[in-house]
């Protein structure tokens, strides 16, 4: 006999455990036969502490195990019933298909946990189940029995002959009792939950007033909240000292409020952390409550622009009306830097605004010169003060504000200046944009062939579309080409909020005439006369 028959013979031989069962009837004549007539025993307990408390929904771990032991009778070729273990996948004495149903029998808590499979189990080994169970609120303490039905199958006998074998099994159906105790204890109940100011974006107030529904004092207890997608909780404890059977104490939290998808209820949790009367630290199990949330507050504005032009300096007044159902204090309209605007400005004071007033306040803007006569999103924000003093911003929002055409000027004349004189000449200068320009200067910037120590002249104030005629006094070589020349011209003024805007350059056309001996020649003419 080899090693492995021997070992599947004494396996056969001597081991027998009870597990889960098939029946057969009729034995054909065989050479070798192994019965196994002890039942098996599975038993459960519990790992751990098997105590739990009124109110509480727990889980406790059972281990199942197999102890069980049985009488075996073998006779004939141990290697044909090696052979049939061997091709059968029979192992003597484990139970198999196990499974484990529990109840709460007259326990007063339910048994969440259905019916559980184990699986296989062998001689004096185990398996896990979890057992998840909900006390009730008014759970009297003791120690209670619940029922465990437990079904499984095990090999009662094999048969083999030199052409034939057949596997005996057997089902079983045993009940066994979980022992659990309910002791007193310090039990948390919500008694009421009331939010205020609470609004998306904000910090607001939770007040919370628990209960000790339980039969045991509780010590050193702090109540926290348990925070959520929706509320965050700024406070992490409040400390409400000791709390008897039956008493309530109130606490207040620090909440903020964040990813609102629509204004109603939302539910919070709170639990508690205590000393029981032996001194150990526990914790209560989570509660439950909710809170409304109200409407954040909403704006509407208006704007309305104000000398905003291209490659200039305007302003907007912007109008600010509280559109939501809740007073908001320390109020500030807020720009933000979009193009063609830089905001020289980018704050100003709403105050307080009552649902439906309103405020207006103005912004100086700078408009870029590669901006063009359209409409632009001005984009803002409103903040203000929550309940706990802390600044709210609302989203970034748009409002359209038109921009008009750069402020540009045309000037006209007819001058001319003979070669070699020095003469005086007349521009006309016309507003041609849109707002009016103040303490304008007119400048001409000259080449060759002209020269200049006269080259600006004070124009004063143009209205759109005014025009007014300035003087300037030049040079001609006197050599210079009798013909039309360019000079440039610019002009240079205060716009409508002290700021100093020079023009584009425009072209004036100044004709240079044929010398007639220029001032000298004019000298000896009057000397002459």
């Amino acid at each position: 006999m080899n090693h492995r028959t021997a070992r599947v013979g004494r396996a056969l031989l001597s081991v027998g455990v009870a597990v889960l069962v098939l029946a057969a009837t009729g034995t054909p004549a065989v050479a070798a036969s192994y019965d196994e007539y002890g039942k098996p025993e599975l038993v459960p307990t519990v790992q751990g502490s098997n105590v739990v408390a009124p109110g509480e929904t727990t889980t406790l771990t059972v281990r199942l195990e197999n102890r069980g032991t049985a009488i075996t009778h073998g006779e004939g070729s141990v290697d044909r019933l090696a052979a049939v273990v061997d091709s059968q996948g029979v192992t003597p004495g484990t139970a198999t298909s196990t499974t484990v149903s529990v109840a709460s029998g007259d326990a007063p808590l339910d048994v969440r946990s259905g019916k559980q499979s184990v699986g296989s189990i062998s001689p004096r080994s185990g398996g896990a189940l979890s057992l998840e169970l909900d006390v009730d609120e008014g759970a009297q303490p003791g120690t209670y029995e619940l029922p465990a039905v437990i079904e499984y199958q095990y090999v009662h006998r094999i048969s083999a002959g030199d052409d034939e074998f057949f596997v005996v099994r057997k089902d079983v159906q045993v009940e066994k009792q979980i022992t659990v105790r309910i002791d007193e204890s310090f039990r948390l109940s919500v008694v009421d939950v009331t939010g205020e100011n609470l609004r998306d974006g904000e910090d607001g107030t939770v007040s919370v007033t628990v209960r000790n529904a339980g039969s045991e004092a509780g010590t050193d207890v702090n109540l926290r909240l348990i925070g959520s997608d929706q509320l965050q909780p700024r406070t992490n404890a409040v400390s409400l000292g000791r709390l008897a059977p039956g008493e309530t104490a109130a606490a207040e939290f620090r909440v903020g409020v964040r990813n609102i998808e629509s204004a109603g209820n939302y539910s919070i949790g709170v639990r508690a952390g205590y000393e029981d009367e032996g001194g150990d630290v526990r914790r209560s199990e989570p509660r439950s409550g909710a809170v409304s949330i109200e409407d954040a507050p909403s704006f509407a504005l208006g704007a309305t622009a104000e000398s905003l032009y291209v490659d200039s300096t305007g302003a907007v007044a912007l109008e600010v009306t509280n559109t939501g159902d809740t007073t908001v204090h320390n109020a500030r309209a807020v720009l933000h830097p979009a193009e063609p605007f830089v905001p020289l400005t980018t704050s100003a004071s709403l105050g307080t605004l009552a649902p439906g007033e309103s405020a207006t306040t103005r912004f100086k803007l700078e408009v870029a010169d590669r901006a063009v006569p359209q409409t632009y999103p001005l984009v803002y924000t409103v903040e203000y003060d929550d309940a706990y003093d802390e600044r709210v911003a609302t989203e970034e929002r748009t409002v359209p504000v038109a921009v008009g055409p750069e402020m540009t000027v045309a000037t006209d004349g007819s001058p001319s200046v003979a070669a070699g004189a020095t003469e005086r000449i007349d521009v006309t200068v016309t507003n041609t944009g849109d707002g009016v320009m103040r303490d304008a200067v007119a400048r001409i910037n000259v080449d060759t062939p002209f020269e200049t120590d006269d080259d600006t002249a004070y124009v004063g104030d143009l209205a759109p579309g005014e025009s007014r005629t300035v003087t300037f006094t030049v040079s001609v070589d006197a050599g210079a080409t009798a013909k039309p020349y360019a000079v440039d011209t610019t002009v240079k003024y205060d716009n409508a909020f002290g700021r100093t805007v020079v023009t584009d350059t425009e072209s004036t056309s100044v004709t240079v005439t044929e010398g007639g001996g220029g001032l000298l020649r004019a000298i000896l003419d009057f000397l002459g006369a």
